[in-house]
């Protein structure tokens, strides 16, 4: 009697080994790209927070009599934006970050809490950080992503009623 040994695999083989290999490897890829994904978000996160907090130390940092003197209607109780003079640093990082393809932008708004001898007694500045994850502001495809910010600054110097 002959006995047939057979050595090596066969087409069928090699290809149900490949596609096993693929359907295993899929999750891998995906869980990769998703890792990715999510680093690239949380880095947005941290430089919009980094922006947000650069503002809001440059912004508490001015002078109350400045703030008196630039924004007149604060001392009629009314809201306004904060002049960009008074924030060059944090403007200097968003040109940086935007000559690096990512555009971030601010809105913020200012309003004082008044004395009867027209002094600001507390100023309340509020600010919001806002980007796209993918694009630039105008792209209607991706929502906005946003973080927001509220300080009170006491005026030590005002006359207490």
């Amino acid at each position: 009697e002959m006995i047939n040994k057979r050595f090596g695999v066969t087409l069928l083989e090699v290809v149900i080994a490949a596609a096993i290999l693929a359907i295993a490897f899929i999750p891998i890829v995906n869980l990769l790209s998703s890792s990715a994904t999510t680093t690239v978000k949380v880095g947005n996160y941290a430089k919009a927070s980094d922006l947000l907090a650069k503002f809001m130390e440059e912004v508490k940092h001015v002078p109350m009599k400045i703030y008196e003197e630039k924004i007149p209607q604060l001392l009629a109780g009314e809201e306004s934006k904060i002049p960009e003079e008074f924030y060059p640093d944090t403007l200097k990082s968003f040109a940086e970050l935007k000559k690096d393809d990512k555009e971030f932008w601010l809105d913020n708004t200012i309003k004082a809490e008044v004395n009867k001898y027209k002094q600001i007694v507390e100023l309340g500045i509020s600010a919001q950080i806002a980007w796209k994850e993918k694009g630039n502001k105008e792209a209607t495809s991706q929502p906005d992503r946003s973080l927001r910010d509220y300080a009170l600054i006491f005026n030590s110097e005002a006359k207490q009623d």
